[in-house]
């Protein structure tokens, strides 16, 4: 009988679940990340805020939480909130600057969030330059479908919902399980210092997991390693670091 040929078996890989950071300092914690995204012009003057659902989505904290802090940077003049049909909560056309400084978080060191990407950028370099030279085509297709979803994401949350796991997939197809394990614990911690994003930076920022994935599919080692050291540096300037210059 002739020999039948088979396909190899698409890779399976059981991701670790990114554990969100919640505590006593939720309120605090949610409203400085907003008010820091306005501080560093990340959300511009009259700008739109996502829904607080969403917002509560992408933080991990209940959507009551993200009303609070809404309604608190509303009080001290950063944000406006209209009701109506075309109402929502915006940022002030002139919204003032650091107006939260009582708070804790925004008094946070810089030193934890910087020793976490410095981590997570000697992870991902070298889980990167491994699935470059490991990867098979049906890896390859997992991660542009990935890449696709996050490119029709119409919202932050929907966005950061794929974000993350498209790293993890990347370390998976390395073949180090302990490198996958380490990451999905530092994205974890790093999680909480990120901010609310403008959808044109994640637009720009899935271009960049796009190139990834050309590099990876040409088994170009040395090229997706420089482009995830660019991509991962980018977060050592738009991650929530202490705005006093400590950093």
């Amino acid at each position: 009988m002739p020999t039948s040929h088979r396909k190899p078996a698409a890779r399976r890989t059981h991701l670790p679940a990114i554990a969100h950071e919640t505590g006593p300092g939720a309120l605090g914690h949610t409203a400085v990340r907003i008010g820091l995204a306005v501080d560093l012009g990340m959300l511009g003057p009259s700008e739109r805020l996502p829904a607080a659902a969403e917002l509560a989505g992408t933080f991990g904290v209940s959507a009551a939480t993200v009303r609070r802090a809404l309604q608190l940077l509303a009080d001290r003049g950063v944000l406006e909130r209209r009701r109506g049909r075309h109402g929502g909560t915006f940022v002030a056309a002139d919204p003032p600057r650091q107006v939260l400084r009582e708070f804790e978080a925004y008094r946070a060191s810089s030193g934890e969030v910087l020793r976490l990407i410095d981590y997570r950028l000697v992870l991902e370099c070298g889980t990167v330059h491994l699935a470059a030279m490991r990867a098979t085509q049906d890896d390859v297709a997992r991660l542009r479908e990935m890449v696709r979803g996050m490119d029709e994401a119409q919202t932050l949350t929907d966005f950061r919902r794929i974000d993350p796991r498209f790293h993890l997939e990347v370390a998976a197809i390395s073949g180090s399980t302990e490198a996958v394990r380490e990451l999905a614990e530092t994205l974890g911690r790093l999680y909480r210092f990120y901010l609310p994003y403008p959808m044109s930076y994640l637009r720009a920022s899935n271009r960049e997991h796009a190139a990834l994935v050309d590099a990876i599919e040409r088994r170009a080692a040395a090229h997706a390693v420089t482009i995830i050291e660019a991509h991962i540096a980018e977060l050592y300037t738009t991650v929530f670091v202490a705005p006093d210059g400590s950093s």
